[in-house]
């Protein structure tokens, strides 16, 4: 018999290719916006849409002087989106995609460091392709020869803080409401974004934002923000969440097929860097197993 097919596939794809898309989208706004205004729009206009939703699942205005929330607010929204935007406006969304593939090897890393995880050898050679993956990108030039170095390690800073939002998340978890935590942290996210982004508005003044630009900044905020995380806990409900592993692992792919569709230019030592970032991704999730062996048994040699 035909096994039906599971609509919760379709959810995470269109999650996915909504998300890979934000690397161009966010570029394009750079034309006429500061990185750090950008983020803030887009966090501001996500607010509004997912804060009475928040509100019937408990949200309260007195969880953003909470310390936890101050916390992610600082690593999951002001440095996460401020360090990636900042790089891309130096990099291109080619680079941001790639680099941003090493997300799950990072938060493997923190957590055999940080949280005394258990370290097995097929862990820890996934993590080791994913960074040299993300190394041979980082130091690549970028279209016309311009070096595009300095951006790339904002945005590999951008994955470090995630990894470390992880972490924290980890370490401070409780049983709050996944939309109610998100929007207590993008309120202080906003706080912690407020000095830089008057810093670009003292230098460049307000800018004057096209009708274009402003249906960007609707996109990123309703679509790729709020809808998105709609869809993704939608299709939660659908598939186990073991299943959600390959769908992370496109989002780089998608980017990067955007980004060329866009014009920008990728070289070949670029996608092996982004094909070793994913492959030791994939590795470190157990999504691709290494050959059993005397080496594969070493484990938990952090405990």
């Amino acid at each position: 018999m035909k096994k039906p097919f599971n609509r919760g596939i379709l959810l995470f794809l269109l999650t996915v290719i909504i998300l890979g898309s934000t690397f161009v989208i966010t570029k394009y706004l750079m034309k006429d916006l500061g990185p750090f205004l950008v983020v803030g729009l887009r966090i501001i206009i996500a607010l509004i849409v997912i804060t009475p939703f928040a509100y019937q699942r408990g949200f309260q205005w007195k969880m953003i002087k909470e310390n936890r929330f101050i916390l992610f607010g600082l690593t999951g929204v002001a440095l996460y989106f401020g360090l990636a935007n900042a790089g891309l406006a130096l990099s291109t969304a080619a680079n941001a995609s790639l680099i941003q593939a090493a997300i799950p090897a990072v938060v493997a890393l923190l957590s055999v460091i940080i949280l005394k995880e258990g370290f097995s050898i097929q862990r820890g050679i996934g993590i080791g392709l994913s960074i040299l993956g993300v190394l041979l990108v980082s130091g690549l030039p970028a279209e016309q020869g311009a070096s595009t170095f300095f951006g790339n390690i904002l945005i590999l800073g951008s994955v470090v803080a995630w990894g470390v939002y992880t972490i924290q998340s980890k370490i401070l978890s409780g049983d709050i409401d996944p939309l109610v935590s998100t929007t207590a942290s993008f309120y202080t996210g906003l706080v912690w974004l407020l000095p830089f982004i008057g810093w670009e508005i003292s230098r460049s003044g307000l800018p004057i934002i096209p009708a274009i630009s402003w249906l960007s900044l609707l996109y990123l905020g309703m679509i790729a923000s709020a809808l998105a995380y709609f869809l993704w806990n939608q299709a939660l409900t659908k598939l186990d969440a073991s299943t959600v592993g390959p769908f992370l692992n496109l989002i780089p792919i998608i980017g990067l097929l955007f980004a060329i569709f866009s014009g920008e230019h990728v070289t070949f030592p670029q996608i092996i860097g982004g094909l070793l970032a994913i492959i030791g991704v994939m590795i470190t999730q157990n999504l691709i197993n290494l050959p059993k062996g005397p080496v594969n048994e070493i484990s938990s040699l952090t405990n």
